[in-house]
Order: structure tokens, then sequence, then C-alpha cells
């Protein structure tokens, strides 16, 4: 028979999906509620009741970072983010530059150099700017004070090419194939980062590539930096 029906112990992709989603949302209630309990103790010194308070706001940030990306993953799952045409050489500037202020902020340098005859892409601006914005999310993410991001776009065959590169903290070799994975986040990621990272950004970026005919690769180095290569098909007629 060919329509058979997984059983109990082996879930669908859709299911195990599902229970993970749940599991990661628990996480950061489980230990709110746990340091909201400490907090009543009444031996609890001023440096204790400060750590304490401070796992709260953490878990709280990492909460907000957990509902942001999983909105975002399920607009895409749905196919709310419409197909159409998008022009790279408008949009990803304009993005770029609303992440100049926080990028100035941690001390890491960000620039773009893109072609201004750059074609349109067969993707939604929707589409482009989620792209865009979760892969500077990122790389500023992975990419320490006093390091710098940049952005380069070409033409490449019958695809718009964007580059992605960082010298930051870099990925390893063992965490590569994983990092796409829903939830996944590094373990090299530096601690302050650690609490405002869903493990989702990727995983959004990949979904919108895959239902535009587009794709994304990375190398990267430990300690070295990392770049992500975008491959975003050219709209028919645009060359």
């Amino acid at each position: 028979m060919s329509n058979l029906t997984p059983s109990p112990a082996e879930p669908t992709e859709e299911g195990s999906s599902i229970d993970d989603l749940f599991r990661e949302l628990r996480a950061p209630i489980t230990t709110i509620k746990t340091a909201l309990s400490l907090l009543d103790s009444p031996n609890l010194k001023p440096t204790q009741r400060s750590k304490y308070l401070e796992m709260i706001r953490g878990e709280c940030n990492r909460q907000n970072a957990l509902l942001d990306g999983t909105t975002k993953l399920l607009e895409v799952e749905k196919q709310s983010l419409e197909s159409g045409q998008a022009n790279v050489a408008d949009i990803l500037p304009a993005v770029v530059g609303t992440f100049q202020p926080l990028a100035g902020e941690r001390g890491i340098s960000l620039s773009c150099n893109l072609p201004a005859d750059l074609p349109l892409v067969s993707c939604s601006e929707a589409g482009l700017k989620q792209i865009v914005m979760n892969l500077l999310n990122n790389s500023l993410k992975f990419t320490l004070r006093g390091g710098a991001i940049y952005i380069y776009g070409a033409v490449q065959n019958n695809y718009v090419q964007l580059e992605f590169r960082d010298n930051g903290v870099g990925i390893p070799s063992a965490d590569l194939p994983r990092i796409f994975d829903r939830f996944y986040r590094g373990r090299n990621l530096p601690p302050e980062n650690q609490v405002s990272c869903a493990g989702l950004g990727l995983t959004v970026v990949q979904k919108i590539l895959l239902r535009c005919g587009g794709s994304i690769s990375v190398v990267s180095q430990v300690d070295t930096g990392s770049r992500f290569r975008v491959l975003l098909p050219i709209a028919s007629g645009s060359m």
C-alpha cells in the first residue's frame, strides 16, 4: 500500500518541528520561574539579586527573539511572502543603512559595494529584506568589537550573487552542516549575544531562497571569519 501513516515512534518532520518549538519556547519560562523563586529567599545577597534579575532580563530577551523568529518562519512556510521582483541595488543599501547605528555602537565597520546596474531578481521585496536583515544580524552577532562586515554584489550567470563577509569568530567546521537547522546556535557565539539568538535567522533565509529558486552557501574558519554567498535568480526580461 502506498498511503502509509507514520507510527508514533516515528514522528513526522512537522510534528518534530512543533515539539522542538514548544521545547524552545518553554526553556526561557522555566529559567525565569526558577530565578523568581530564588528572589523570594530572605537571605539573598544584593549581588545574587542582581544576578537573578539579569538572568530574567536575558531570558525575556531570548523569549522575544524566539517569538519574533518563529513568526517570520511561519510567514515563510505559509507562503505569505508573495512572489515578485525586487531591486537589489535599491533595497540592500537601504537595509544596510538601518544597521549602521547598531554596527557603530558595537564598534564594527559595515560597508556595502554594489554595481548600480544590477538586474531585478525574482524575489519579493519583503523576502529580500528578510534575507539581508537576517544575514546582517548573523554577521553582527559573530563579529567582535573592532571587526568589519563587507557586502558585495555581482552578476553570476543567471543570478545576482551577494556576498556577506565578516572577520568575526568564524564557525567550527563541525558546526557548518547544522547552521541552517531550526534553533541551532553556534557554540562559539559571543556570550553577550547568546540571549538574543533564537537560532532561526539562517533557517528563514534558506527557506525564502528555496521558494524563489535561489541558494545559499557558506565558507568559514574559526578566528578568521565567515563568507555567506547568496544566489538570487535574475527576473525574466530584466537583462
